[in-house]
């Protein structure tokens, strides 16, 4: 068996890579030219050069591969156009590649904002639910899931849709540490909206799972710890973990509708897109960004083994080593 795992040198993909090579598995991990490669340096794993955007550059890579882990992905652009170009018409490349590459299973690390939030505060049955995403990122996802879905006739595809994913490597959250260390937490609203979270390790072993496991073939699984948090809650987690006690800003809706399109206007001259928009505001004001994880266990048996207080903390410790934080 041998795998070929994009998005390598990524967050979540460096730590697939480090479960692959933990397991013994034979892989080659596609990079682009001009990827950054430091959480991969020193791996024995293969490489690759190619991007899903160009569909010539992938007949290599896939040559003699039996699996594909998907976790390459585009979370930050200016326009849909962009989204659209990396994460559903790159995977439709990629996933044509693939077949007439002779690849017999095909997983595509997703995400929860394909899925749409839950509208009364219960797990939803990914495979149930009628999608609704609420950005141009959830809805590129969801159309590069279809196109996944839609080869299952050729070879197993599998879709994981993960909601935030947090821990050692991960910059997305770091500017939230940063604030809790500085002893300040806005906080939309009153802080009660709920999210689902996982941390990348766990995250990691799922995809693995999912991806040597026949019987979740044609699945669509989401993923957590299993349980929901306030930011409020999160807040506090962090606090502990840095031995601070930050003083808690609650914002009301209006003033992050108004940052969020004054980001928007910045977007357009600055070097790389902000994170906040009038979408990501809109994100924020549902009430229950939360997932289960009942599917994935009946189906290939994987349960989360990190809790919240410990991934946090483990976050925390490496951010302060590599002098992050």
């Amino acid at each position: 068996m041998k795998v070929l795992l994009t998005g390598a040198n990524g967050f979540l993909g460096s730590h697939i890579a480090d479960a692959l090579l933990a397991a013994g598995i034979e892989s080659r991990l596609l990079v682009r030219e001009t990827s950054r490669l430091g959480f991969i340096e020193g791996l024995s794993h293969e490489r690759a050069y190619g991007d899903v955007r160009h569909p010539a550059t992938l007949e290599a890579a896939l040559a003699g591969i039996d699996t594909v882990i998907h976790s390459a992905g585009l979370t930050s652009a200016r326009r849909e156009e962009e989204f659209q170009a990396v994460n559903q018409w790159g995977t439709e490349g990629l996933v044509d590649a693939a077949r007439r590459a002779g690849v017999r299973r095909f997983v595509y690390v997703s995400s929860l904002a394909a899925q749409g939030p839950s509208p009364d505060g219960r797990f939803q049955d990914p495979e149930k639910a009628e999608p609704h995403p609420m950005t141009a990122y959830g809805r590129s996802k969801l159309a590069g899931e279809r196109a996944v879905l839609a080869a299952g006739s050729e070879m197993s595809v599998a879709i994981v849709r993960p909601p935030i994913i947090y821990g050692p490597r991960d910059r997305a959250l770091l500017p939230f540490y940063r604030l809790v260390r500085m002893r300040l937490m806005p906080i939309y609203g009153d802080g009660s909206r709920r999210i689902s979270w996982i941390a990348v390790s766990d995250a990691a072993a799922a995809i693995m799972q999912v991806a040597f496991s026949e019987s979740g073939a044609g699945a669509i699984f989401t993923i957590s710890d299993g349980c929901s948090y306030s930011w409020c809650e999160l807040t506090d987690l962090v606090a502990e973990a840095l031995g601070r006690r930050p003083l808690r800003v609650h914002i009301p809706a209006p003033v992050f509708g108004f940052a969020g399109s004054t980001a928007e206007l910045l977007n357009h001259i600055l070097p790389r897109p902000l994170p906040l928009n009038r979408q990501s505001v809109r994100e924020m004001a549902e009430r229950y960004w939360i997932c289960g994880n009942e599917q994935i266990s009946a189906r290939v048996g994987w349960q989360p083994v990190v809790t919240a207080a410990e991934g946090v903390r483990a976050t925390a410790e490496w951010y302060r080593a590599r002098g992050w934080l």
